[in-house]
């Protein structure tokens, strides 16, 4: 029989002054990994209080009952990690196993084990006593005695620890190995034997002994708490309108608080339910929800706005679990406790800043949900958001939240060259169809605020890595760091721990969670503003075009930072023969986009590297402007991080311009080149004239390149190409392509806004190198054209050294 898909357990709690009743609804594996064995755990549903506990689904009530006695039968022999077990059954218990968890069986099985433990507590000394005075009797006596304690033993073991072979190995780890001993030699050796097995047992009892307390009271604690939870437990069906009616028809002066575990999709219908049958009268609701908060901004929006509508603001808690992790916790009040590392959070001091959510596992298993989600929205949206708004939000304010929403509300929205994502290679597989969902992301974002002007941040997230990776890290320019790391759980500075003494790892995040919702405290929970300030930016990065690389499976990504740009894999591999072909009558060189950027990057450093050993004359190199030339800014920093480029012998000039200053292609070229490569000189680069009114004199220009450049002439020039075929500034109807001038002002369409700046044909082809870009789905028709023949402003570059960059897809 089919466990419950949907089951609802209902917690009813008599508090001093008022009911408060819990309506825990989600899937049943969820609700018995998360809350069930917590609850016990935490001791969060106090015996001692009036509980009683319901069972609910869409199933009759007769289906509900054989299916929740299924569940009830399976649930206590789960393991149930005790929080403090190490303090309650003290070392020798701690030598009982390898880990700090304990089998907890129903009523009748722990009863038995708590018998059993007390028989083997007030017997063992008996027990030693008759072993030892058999020792002079023959060998296979002996053997079956000591065998017969051994297997008491490793029974009772076996009930507490789910491993009694193991359990008494670890116990008694010489025991076994005497016993077995024994069995080969003669009676004449008994009274040696008879020494050392002495000696080991009454060590063993010695430890049996101090635990025997300890375990006595861990056990009568289990058998009250699991009985009394499991005794009160049992099934109604809550589906409808008149399901709801029913369940609440009765209710006065309570608390109800509603915790939804379910899918999203049900959050909007639940809440009205809620709202329309058990919001009334003097009755206080409160109700969780977990995340994902909506699939995107608008979503987000809308469901924050119906559950406003039925339930209000202030009766919405936000649940993500990560912020319910006691080390997650600690951030804040470590930052608020020590002014020392809090006055080193600023621009001042911090290097870069990077959150990291890298798993070990694959998705195989649950593909099917991760292929709609993607880890844009399955870990970094959320978790890897929050975590950074811990770090480095005010936390000196009088309110936390609204510090986090001003930060999150300062980030800028990355580029595409600032977002590296991919897949690992199975995932096709585990997805069962194509896809081309990320797996894997790393993101990189600035702060608008002053304090984090500057400053790059870094998250990233990824299923099938090497290893898990789950932190927080603040590098300082000093060269120290502050680190936070879930796994184990720990904050440093420079290595140095930062937790308060007596700190405990974590309890489960979602009781705590839980607990929060219970006292009102949503001081570190989500906030329904910052939730929607996150799908803000995230939606953004979200929609970018992406490159989407592959990695192996169970590999770490390698993503390395070079000023404001992210690149996966650098390499300083030059252009490999495979893929060098030609197109239209010149060299082409077709491959990935990203890899693309690189060669293209490449070609221009090997160029000023070739003149300058053949010259000491200055180089010009002339780029165009469009998104598709930060992909080669990015490479070109990153060369000039790891090779000697000698940029203060190169000027930079421009191919076209945009004479709009908010949309000008100088923007991109100071943001991403200029400030991220030091030694360029800001007079060796040359920007072309213009103003807020428009184009300035284009004739100032071509005086200025004169001027520096005598022989007027560009050592290399980078290009693009536009979906009609222009390239520069020089579009099908451009009045310019006969024309001669270096430079000139051009009068586009009406259609075409701003008006341009342009090279014209005569320079370009008088270059010594010149390489045309192409990428992009939406150029297919136009590389199709061309390769048939067709004629665009584009065919009238004819240079000897000319060289088609394009996108393999496009081919």
């Amino acid at each position: 029989m089919k466990l419950i898909h949907s089951l609802i357990f209902l917690v009813s709690i008599s508090w001093v002054h008022s009911t408060t009743k819990f309506v825990l609804l989600g899937s049943l594996g969820d609700l018995a990994k998360k809350y069930l064995w917590a609850a016990l755990e935490e001791n969060l549903w106090n015996t001692d209080l009036d509980v009683k506990i319901y069972g609910a689904s869409r199933h009759s009530s007769s289906e509900g009952q054989i299916l929740l006695n299924e569940i009830l039968e399976k649930l206590p022999k789960r393991s149930l990690p005790l929080d403090g077990l190490e303090e309650k059954l003290s070392t020798a218990f701690r030598k009982l196993s390898d880990g700090d968890k304990i089998i907890t069986d129903s009523k009748d099985m722990a009863n038995v084990l708590f018998q059993k433990l007390n028989v083997a507590g007030e017997n063992i000394q008996d027990g030693v006593s008759g072993l030892l005075k058999k020792l002079n009797q023959s060998p296979q006596e002996i053997k079956e005695d000591v065998s017969q304690l051994f297997e008491f033993v490793s029974g009772v073991g076996k009930k507490v620890l789910g491993s009694g072979q193991k359990a008494l190995q670890n116990f008694l780890p010489e025991f076994k190995a005497v016993v077995d001993d024994f069995a080969k030699k003669s009676p004449k050796s008994s009274d040696e034997l008879m020494k050392t097995i002495k000696v080991l047992l009454q060590h063993s009892q010695s430890r049996f002994s101090e635990s025997k307390d300890a375990a006595v009271a861990l056990l009568e604690s289990l058998v009250k708490t699991g009985s009394s939870f499991q005794s009160r437990v049992s099934y109604l069906q809550l589906k409808t309108d008149t399901n709801y009616a029913e369940f609440c028809k009765d209710l006065t002066d309570e608390q109800m608080i509603f915790y939804l575990s379910i899918p999203p999709s049900a959050y909007i219908s639940v809440t009205e339910m809620i709202s329309r049958h058990c919001q009334k009268n003097s009755v206080k609701i409160r109700i969780a929800y977990e995340k994902p908060f909506g699939y995107g901004l608008e979503s987000a929006e809308t469901l924050f706005s119906s559950l406003h509508h039925f339930v209000g603001n202030e009766n919405i808690f936000l649940i993500d679990h990560y912020l319910g992790k006691s080390i997650t916790q600690q951030i804040p009040l470590i930052r608020k406790s020590n002014k020392e590392i809090e006055s080193l959070l600023n621009k001042e001091n911090v290097h870069s800043i990077y959150v990291r959510l890298l798993e070990e596992v694959d998705c195989e298993g649950r593909a099917g949900y991760y292929d709609k989600s993607g880890v844009f929205r399955d870990m970094l949206q959320n978790h890897a958001t929050e975590l950074l708004a811990l770090i480095t939000a005010d936390v000196d304010g009088p309110d936390f939240t609204a510090a986090k929403l001003k930060l999150l509300q300062s980030l800028s929205k990355p580029n595409q060259h600032q977002v590296v994502a991919a897949q690992y290679h199975s995932y096709q597989e585990h997805v069962g169809s194509r896809s081309s969902t990320p797996t894997f992301a790393a993101v990189m974002f600035l702060s608008g605020l002053s304090r984090w002007e500057n400053v790059p941040i870094i998250m990233m997230s990824g299923k099938s890595q090497k290893s898990d990776q789950k932190d927080v890290e603040v590098n300082f320019k000093s060269g120290g760091r502050l680190h936070v790391n879930f796994k184990p759980p720990e904050i440093n500075y420079n290595g140095r721990s930062l937790l308060p003494e007596g700190f405990t790892s974590d309890k489960n995040p979602y009781i705590t969670s839980l607990k929060n919702v219970i006292k009102g405290d949503k001081t570190l929970l989500p906030d329904m503003n910052t939730v929607l300030a996150s799908w803000s930016v995230w939606d953004h990065v979200i929609n970018l075009p992406k490159n989407l690389l592959l990695h192996p499976d169970h590999r770490n990504m390698a993503v390395s930072r070079h000023g404001k740009f992210l690149i996966a894999g650098y390499t300083e591999n030059p252009m490999e023969q495979e893929h060098v072909k030609f197109f239209n009558k010149a060299f082409m060189v077709s491959d990935h986009e990203e890899h693309l950027y690189e060669h293209v990057a490449h070609d221009v450093v090997r160029v000023i590297k070739e003149k300058l050993e053949d010259s000491d004359k200055d180089v010009h190199i002339a780029v165009s402007g469009g998104g598709t030339i930060l992909g080669v800014y990015k490479y070109l920093v990153a060369h000039s991080a790891k090779n000697s480029v000698p940029w203060e012998k190169v000027h930079i000039w421009q191919v076209d311009e945009r004479c709009d200053i908010k949309h000008a292609n100088a923007r991109d070229l100071k943001k991403f080149l200029l400030e991220d490569i030091p030694n360029i000189s800001e007079s060796n680069v040359h920007f072309m004239p213009i103003s807020e009114t428009g184009c300035g004199d284009i004739s100032k220009y071509q005086e200025e390149f004169t001027s520096v450049n005598p022989e007027r002439k560009f050592n290399y020039v980078i290009l693009g190409l536009g979906n009609d075929g222009h390239t520069a500034s020089l579009f099908p109807t451009s009045k310019l392509i006969s024309e001669t001038e270096d430079f000139k002002h051009v009068e586009v369409d009406t259609s075409i806004s701003p008006q341009r700046l342009t090279v014209n044909f005569d320079l370009i082809n008088r270059s010594d190198w010149v390489s045309i870009l192409v990428t992009g789905s939406g150029k297919r028709d136009i590389i199709r054209d061309i390769r048939e023949g067709k004629k665009f402003p584009v065919s009238n570059v004819v240079n000897d050294q000319l060289t088609w960059f394009i996108d393999e897809i496009l081919l």
